[in-house]
């Protein structure tokens, strides 16, 4: 067996389960945390600073599937009622589980993780920390006027592209998404967005991808659009734009361009998509659903 197929089987519900079995014979009063792959980059921080456990445990689950799987076999089993343990999923472009029997459980109040990084709020802390601008700075106003304006031209791009997905999401295609990044599809530059596909050429990019009417199409967009579009766009897609437009704009910073800055400015700051989550986690939102959720474990331990 591969080392990846290996890896996978230790992710599987039963696997996370009995190992979750082992840990809680020796630490019974401790906080579990089952996540969606690597998400505890951007929970840890939250659970130790709201939560603020004693101790805690974290189990990567793989999907969201195989956190909702650990939860039920947990909660079937009455040997576990007592147990404090946390499960947080991204909503996706899914049905929410609010509409469903499902409680005790974090969703995230936006497509994913990767769109608590990318809002205005977010990205100024960046501009204040990283690039070391006051807000009273023009360089300040300039670099956020920017960012609100290509991020605009960015939806603008990405909207029918991530219509369709949902579209292909509701009618359970298997497209495969982890195998592309925003860049197969648009190209970004400080200066515009460009789009680099259609909707012919994505049936031709996801071959098992299923036919989509233009009444889908319509209805998919009424429902994605009367929402804020950073929110509920793709968030992979969502982080990726902030990726590429930072990594331009921390070359123009270090260059002095006159364009962008009115003076040179040293960032020793590296963005990479790769890290991206771990890197830039101190700025991303923490929504008020969150603080509400983890704080209900801190007062089960006062």
């Amino acid at each position: 067996m591969s080392v990846d197929k290996l890896r996978e089987a230790r992710r599987t519900p039963a696997s996370v389960f009995m190992q979750f079995t082992r840990q809680y014979k020796e630490y019974e009063s401790a906080l579990y945390c089952f996540f969606e792959g690597e998400d505890d980059k951007y929970y840890g921080i939250r659970i130790d600073n709201i939560a603020r456990p004693t101790k805690d445990i974290y189990a990567n689950c793989g999907g969201k599937e195989g956190v909702l799987g650990v939860y039920k076999l947990i909660n079937n089993n009455e040997s576990y009622s007592k147990v404090r343990a946390a499960y947080f999923i991204d909503r996706d472009f899914d049905e929410s589980i609010k509409n469903t029997q499902i409680t005790g459980v974090y969703e995230t109040s936006c497509y994913s993780i990767e769109n608590f990084y990318t809002s205005i709020n977010s990205f100024c802390k960046i501009l204040r920390t990283e690039f070391k601008l006051a807000e009273s700075e023009d360089d300040f106003n300039n670099c956020k006027n920017l960012y609100t304006q290509l991020q605009k031209e960015f939806h603008d791009a990405v909207e029918l592209l991530n219509i369709w997905i949902a579209c292909q999401r509701e009618k359970q295609a298997k497209l495969n998404l982890a195998g592309f990044n925003i860049s197969d599809f648009v190209v970004i530059d400080l200066d515009n967005i460009k789009i680099n596909y259609t909707i012919d050429t994505l049936y031709t990019r996801f071959p098992k991808a299923i036919a989509v009417t233009q009444e889908e199409i319509d209805l998919k967009k009424s429902d994605l659009c009367s929402q804020e579009r950073q929110k509920s766009f793709r968030g992979k897609f969502e982080i990726g734009f902030l990726c590429k437009f930072i990594q331009k704009l921390i070359e123009e910073a270090n260059k002095g361009n006159p364009k962008y800055f009115t003076k040179r400015i040293s960032i020793t700051l590296n963005v990479n998509p790769k890290t991206i989550i771990s890197d830039l986690s101190q700025y991303a939102d923490t929504p008020d659903c969150l603080v509400d959720y983890l704080e209900s474990f801190r007062t089960s331990v006062n």
